[in-house]
């Protein structure tokens, strides 16, 4: 891992060579949360995408860089249209969430009256691990990203993983769950063979039971063991 010194000299050079740095923070108890750094001295502020799992970790990148190159034609442009991608919308973040989320570009400028814009997919691409960053940040509201501020609470390992489907992160219902290892599961909208590999992601499980809530009982499954509900009724039944 890079040290301090390292880490702001890497800054320096891609700002150098690119215009800006951009910072990917995975993590094993939230989603994905992706910022820049540089863009401040150009354009007086700073793009964060958070969460957003329909996109592919590269896929992110590309979408920064088309954003960033339409706002240096016009900084005050704030919808935009990216190839393959959809369109995306900036909006202002509270400085709440860029406090917790991107030390990256407090550190760098050694200030903190740093403006970020969060990016925003439209209807067809947002996900549920899209937070509202407009809002002060809130556990309550936004339970998805509560380990942000908060320890881990739940009785599995924080790198428990599960496979799902995106169908699921755009509000469908899990309807079937299966857990593989201690730190395992997979849990689909519909027969997972069924399931194009294209829409598989994996998500932590934290962020699952965050997004629904009712799926907490998968915690307490037997390794080997699993669930399966109707879409209609939603009563949990284990697998004969």
């Amino acid at each position: 891992m890079e040290n301090r010194k390292d880490f702001l000299k890497t800054i320096e050079n891609n700002i150098s060579h690119y215009g800006y740095h951009i910072t990917s923070v995975i993590s094993d108890s939230q989603p994905r949360y992706t910022y820049t750094i540089g863009l401040h001295q150009c354009l007086g502020f700073e793009l964060i995408f958070a969460g957003g799992i329909v996109y592919m970790h590269n896929e992110i990148f590309e979408i920064i860089g088309q954003i960033v190159t339409t706002l240096k034609i016009d900084q005050n442009q704030r919808m935009f249209e990216v190839n393959n991608y959809g369109s995306f919308e900036l909006k202002n973040a509270h400085k709440t969430w860029t406090e917790l989320m991107a030390l990256g570009f407090y550190d760098y400028y050694e200030k903190k009256n740093i403006l970020a814009l969060q990016i925003i997919p439209d209807v067809k691409h947002i996900t549920l691990d899209v937070p509202d960053m407009s809002e002060e940040f809130n556990v309550s509201s936004q339970p998805v990203w509560k380990f942000l501020s908060g320890h881990w609470d739940y009785p599995v390992k924080i790198p428990s993983k599960v496979i799902t489907d995106i169908q699921f992160l755009k509000g469908e219902k899990i309807t079937e769950v299966m857990r593989w290892e201690d730190d395992e599961w997979e849990a689909f909208t519909e027969n997972g063979n069924a399931i194009n590999e294209k829409d598989v992601r994996v998500i932590s499980i934290a962020t699952m039971i965050a997004i629904d809530p009712a799926l907490g009982i998968i915690i307490n499954l037997d390794i080997g063991k699993g669930l399966w509900r109707d879409e209609s009724h939603l009563i949990w039944q284990e697998w004969g």
